[in-house]
């Protein structure tokens, strides 16, 4: 026979367990579950900023969100901004620290504080947990809902969807949510990964794997810039990869022709370059031309870009020409590479695509298709940057749902 609960929370991330910690507390005559289809709840926040958790953003702003429910992060931070979530933790027995991007973390430097302080709080009000339950069916009765999963049954009067999205598969994530929303009736904007590294064409692209660089990378379509992200950009046997890479993925559509422009030395003007190689060439005019740019790139870097501009690397410094040192200075800021796509799920630290931002109230977060179904967090059509905003989104969505019920 089923077990009957007030509210039956879909998965035990982020989203589901904040939204569950809070509302328990809120609600102590409500019965809550969280059904989850791993063995444990929490996996996936483990895996987190390198395992620190990146918590939130102090400078989260609404530029830092795409997807069609971005429209609504206004509402979103103006009852739920980063200090909200912080000031909520505080309370739940998590101190917390910023660092000087804003980016914030446990003070404890460690993921596993942040599930331990929310999971505790849960059992302290005597929320139920049934993990290994993968749910494979939602269904909307009058007045109440009925959830199959692999190993049980349950009924409930309302459900709250954190499921999550399909990125990183080995800590559980997968599109199964997805298909249990659309069968509910909602339209889900195909998933796709996102915050990934960019999968290139190039020549060169073996000789650099491993090497990390400092400088700017801009995504061009048809030759026009997408957008543009400075930072470390870190080169692999197939790819670009780096945080500010990671930002770029989510703009690539599929069938839309891309180039990745890396500007090796964005804080300097062509001119600037042009004399800084010309006095390299008088320096070190008697050595190698693979030498030419000792002291300012690393050696396989600099060999790649003469490569790039057709300099013969047998012959002597002094024997470069002006014209290939002209040519040589705006290869540097336009370094191109021919994009195949982005990487797949297993390398995307978050998904792009899911259920309509139309479809869903963001004042409440409750489906406009279902009534008494709440979706939080990745399972909507919004992604955000690399720096705590997924997981602001994710407590923020779970924090509203807890003022609806």
């Amino acid at each position: 026979m089923a077990e009957h609960f007030d509210i039956a929370v879909i998965g035990g991330g982020a989203g589901g367990l904040f939204f569950t910690a809070l509302a328990a507390k809120m609600h102590k005559e409500l019965r809550f579950t969280v059904i989850e289809k791993n063995p444990r709840v929490g996996k996936k926040l483990l895996v987190t900023g390198n395992g620190r958790c990146n918590l939130t953003n102090i400078y989260t702003s609404v530029s830092d969100y795409h997807g069609s429910f971005s429209p609504y992060i206004k509402t979103i931070l103006d009852i739920c901004p980063p200090q909200k979530i912080l000031d909520l933790f505080l309370e739940m027995g998590l101190v917390t620290r910023a660092d000087d991007f804003g980016r914030v973390y446990p003070k404890s430097n460690q993921a596993s504080s942040v599930l331990d302080v929310l999971r505790f709080n849960c059992e302290k009000d005597n929320v139920s947990f049934f993990c290994d339950n993968k749910v494979e069916k939602i269904e909307k009765r009058s007045n109440s809902f009925a959830i199959s999963t692999d190993k049980s049954s349950f009924t409930a009067q309302r459900v709250i969807f954190a499921t999550g999205g399909a990125a990183a598969p080995k800590a559980g994530g997968d599109k199964s949510g997805y298909e249990i929303l659309k069968k509910l009736g909602h339209k889900i904007i195909t998933p796709s990964p996102s915050l990934c590294p960019i999968m290139v064409k190039s020549d060169y692209l073996k000789s650099l794997k491993g090497i990390r660089v400092q400088g700017e990378v801009l995504l061009l379509e048809n030759g026009k810039t997408i957008s543009n992200e400075i930072g470390e950009i870190q080169f692999t046997e197939n790819a670009l990869s780096g945080i500010c890479v990671f930002n770029l993925s989510q703009y690539i559509e599929s069938k839309q022709k891309y180039t990745l422009r890396v500007k090796m030395m964005p804080e300097n003007e062509y001119n600037e370059i042009v004399s800084v190689l010309l006095n390299n060439r008088r320096v070190f005019a008697t050595l190698e031309a693979e030498n030419l740019m000792t002291g300012i790139f690393h050696k396989r870097i600099a060999q790649a870009l003469m490569k790039a501009t057709g300099i013969n690397l047998n012959k002597k410094v002094e024997e470069i020409s002006e014209r290939e040192i002209k040519t040589l200075a705006k290869v540097i800021n336009n370094f191109d590479f021919e994009v195949i796509g982005p990487s797949d799920f297993g390398n995307a630290q978050v998904t792009k695509g899911g259920v309509s931002g139309l479809e869903v109230n963001p004042d409440t977060m409750e489906s406009k298709i279902v009534k008494g179904l709440y979706i939080i967090g990745e399972a909507l059509d919004c992604n955000g940057d690399c720096g705590g905003y997924n997981l602001q989104f994710a407590f923020a969505t779970g924090y509203l749902a807890t003022l609806s019920l």
